[in-house]
């Protein structure tokens, strides 16, 4: 991985295109003088302007311990700049493969500088007249290496284009056995670079909003058209992430970056690819999303009147402008909100313009833009990559949202199905999608200023999902923060092999025994995963005790890197499987008899893929009857445990532990255990020890672990077992916990 001051992008090998003179690799002669000509070796190939060959003349810049060569460069480049990296890069392969440390000079001539030389090996825009002569005619994206005289010239439209020159003349030249090149050598060559962006404005508020929602769109559209990356440096994980797949084993080691600091820069790259920019009214915080949709179809970036009018100069004058501003006012709906969702879903999604495999939950300005934040607007990349339809309306029909407190009770919801209802006809009953992103606690629950809601957050995530699982969508819950998407999904993974126990156990039956396995949980949606379980992977236990990761497979369409960095570092005590619930957070209960199979196969699809074989947090609102029970056994067939909660208060039940065909199914998911102390915690793994005493039987304790460090759960475990010196207290991997449970039924 190379790191250059402008911006990030991919690296690729040249695409040479070498001129009519042939390029020879000759043998060093001895060195009798400065660039002193040689005829060519036999084993050279000749090339001639014209029917008759002509023989090439090469000159030699260096040989073993001796030079005649200087390498100049320019007298106003730092030290962190392209040509001054690369003219060191020279010197240095020189220095390995010769033996010899050609000088180094800068092109001043005058009071305290050196006189020019005959001799020079010229890197990037000196003062030299060859310097300009061979970067005349230069297209955008290519270097060129040529003689002019005596001198050879390393020149590229763009500075960092002397990183591939560089390398194609060590790799070509330096490399051989002496270092000599043709005396009419002219090789030019494409490269290609990536960028990666970080904010340095110090503005705040509305101001910063606006830059951040214009800069990933732009990324979006950029990273889907230009075949080229922009990763933006958005913070600590992010930052992390990029180091991570930047080192020697990650996936961008070999690109090229150059770094971009400026708003205006990021303009300026993917201005050649805008269609359009989409300007949204402030006083309709929804129309953000929309405008989002509209420059993810319409290939274009998202701006307010004020960022508009801050960039203008930056866009192409004949550029198209889509304007919401004043376009909603309640007319249609008796809210301005949803009459703009309607708007954009009558005019993209119903006319099969936008993704069918995403709808994008996003929380729109209603309070993020003046606070300047930025957990939903990070993330816009994704949606404008794949032309997503974005969203932000509440769930529940039995109240107004907090943010549109006249509309007409259920209006959301009535405008959320008929989204849903779209999404599920365009695909015809024939595959799923995801609803990636989660709910504003304030608006739509009873949270912060919304003190008179009647619905709390847990229901409301619950009644969220128990809405879109009729029809085929399935939730990633929380993707605030998630910057990058749209280049993490670009990585290509492989084939991946789940860790499996050495041995399986055979049950002790003794009521004096009791088995624990620890489920490593919430790592179902993509920021616990970027960011949480980044952290605890680390911990110095992880590895020490078996514990079970829950990350829902379904999240390698957006960050399939970070679930081949688990998978890659693991130790053979982690175990992945998936979390709530499967492949996507859903509702079993909630799937109609006619979408069972689809379902089913996309679960399938993704288990495999992963060699995941438990499904160890299924929620749901009743028990699994029987179709959810077969499409189960046939991805999680090594076991799956529920949790069930009935907030509608209609009967729902959880059934007693049971074997479906050969699948274990279980309730004894804990979900009371405490991170707040050792204590604590130890006090939640003995109320589970308690509620089956007395039962003549092993005890079993499946315990869900929110966020949690290895090393707290390894405390914990000691001071169980110190508490209870009389029972024997076995922890146990997640496949051998299932063993274990279906042994005991058995008998």
């Amino acid at each position: 991985m190379r790191l250059r001051n402008l911006s990030h992008d991919k690296r690729r090998r040249p695409l040479l295109i070498v001129s009519v003179l042939a390029l020879l690799l000759v043998l060093a002669l001895a060195l009798g003088g400065c660039g002193e000509s040689h005829p060519a070796d036999e084993s050279g190939t000749k090339a001639g302007p014209g029917p008759e060959e002509t023989e090439t003349v090469s000159v030699e810049i260096a040989r073993q311990g001796a030079t005649g060569y200087s390498l100049v460069r320019s007298d106003l480049s730092g030290s962190a700049d392209a040509d001054v990296k690369s003219m060191v890069s020279l010197r240095r392969a020189i220095e390995e493969k010769l033996g010899v440390l050609p000088d180094i000079y800068t092109d001043y001539i005058g009071a305290g500088g050196t006189d020019e030389r005959e001799c020079e090996i010229l890197v990037g825009n000196t003062n030299r007249p060859q310097s300009a002569q061979c970067a005349s005619n230069l297209e955008a994206g290519t270097w060129r290496i040529c003689m002019a005289g005596k001198k050879l010239v390393l020149v590229s439209d763009r500075d960092v284009g002397l990183v591939f020159a560089v390398d194609y003349l060590i790799e070509h030249y330096v490399k051989q056995s002496g270092f000599s090149v043709p005396e009419n050598l002219d090789v030019r060559g494409n490269y290609s670079v990536d960028y990666t962006f970080t904010y340095q404005k110090p503005q705040s508020g509305a101001a910063k909003y606006d830059d951040i929602i214009a800069v990933t769109t732009l990324q979006g559209l950029y990273n889907r058209q230009s075949g080229n990356l922009l990763y933006v440096l958005g913070g600590d994980s992010t930052n992390e992430w990029f180091g991570t797949f930047t080192k020697e084993d990650g996936w961008l080691k070999d690109r090229t970056f150059e770094s971009l600091n400026e708003v205006g820069q990021v303009f300026d790259l993917v201005a050649p690819l805008l269609k359009c920019a989409v300007i949204w009214d402030t006083n309709v915080p929804a129309t953000v999303n929309v405008a989002t949709t509209v420059a993810g179809v319409e290939d274009g970036v998202v701006l307010t009147r004020e960022s508009y009018d801050r960039y203008k100069s930056h866009l192409p004058a004949d550029l198209k402008i889509i304007s919401l501003e004043g376009k909603f006012d309640g007319s249609v709906t008796g809210s301005a909100k949803n009459d703009a969702y309607r708007w954009a879903l009558h005019e993209y999604l119903e006319k099969g313009l936008c993704s069918k495999d995403f709808i994008c939950y996003y929380v729109d300005s209603f309070y993020a833009r003046n606070n300047g934040d930025t957990a939903y607007i990070s993330l816009r990349d994704w949606s404008v990559y794949n032309r997503a339809f974005v969203v932000d309306l509440s769930p529940w029909g039995d109240e107004t949202p907090f943010d549109d407190r006249t509309q007409k009770v259920g209006t959301d919801l009535e405008t959320l199905k008929m989204i849903l209802q779209t999404q599920k006809n365009l695909l015809e009953g024939k595959s799923t999608f995801e609803f990636c992103g989660f709910f504003n606690f304030t608006k739509y629950s009873k949270n912060g200023d919304n003190t008179e809601s009647k619905n709390d957050p847990v229901p409301t995530e619950w009644e969220t999902v128990y809405v879109i699982s009729p029809y085929g969508g399935y939730q990633n819950t929380a993707t605030e923060w998630c910057w990058n998407q749209s280049v993490h999904s670009k990585f290509e993974g492989g084939t991946y092999e789940n860790n499996r126990p050495d041995e399986w156990m055979t049950l002790d039956n003794s009521p004096q025994t009791v088995y624990l396995s620890f489920f490593m949980a919430d790592y179902d949606s993509t920021y616990p995963l970027y960011t949480y379980l980044q952290r605890y992977w680390k911990d110095p236990m992880r590895g020490k005790i078996p514990l079970a990761w829950g990350i829902n497979p379904n999240l390698a369409d957006s960050v399939p890197d970070v679930i081949d960095y688990y998978y890659r570092t693991k130790t053979d005590n982690d175990y992945f499987t998936s979390d709530a619930s499967a492949a996507g957070y859903f509702n079993p209960s909630r799937i109609p008899s006619e979408m069972w199979e689809m379902v089913t196969e996309h679960n399938r699809e993704y288990f495999e893929k992963f060699d995941m074989t438990i499904a160890p947090m299924v929620l749901d609102w009743d028990k699994l009857g029987p179709e959810a029970l077969e499409a189960f056994s046939k991805f999680s067939y090594d076991g799956l445990a529920t949790i069930i909660i009935d907030f509608h208060g209609n009967g729902g039940k959880q059934a007693a532990p049971f074997l479906y065909e050969d699948t274990m199914v279980c309730d004894q998911l804990y979900n009371n255990f405490s991170t707040e102390s050792v204590d604590r915690g130890a006090e939640a793994v003995n109320q589970i020890i308690r509620t089956q005493a007395g039962t003549g039987k092993a005890r079993f304790g499946l315990v869900r672990c929110v966020w949690t460090s290895p090393t707290f759960i390894s405390e914990v475990i000691e001071e169980v077992k110190a508490q209870n010196p009389n029972l024997n207290i076995v922890v146990v991997d997640i496949y051998n916990y299932f063993e274990l449970r279906r042994q005991q039924l058995s008998k």
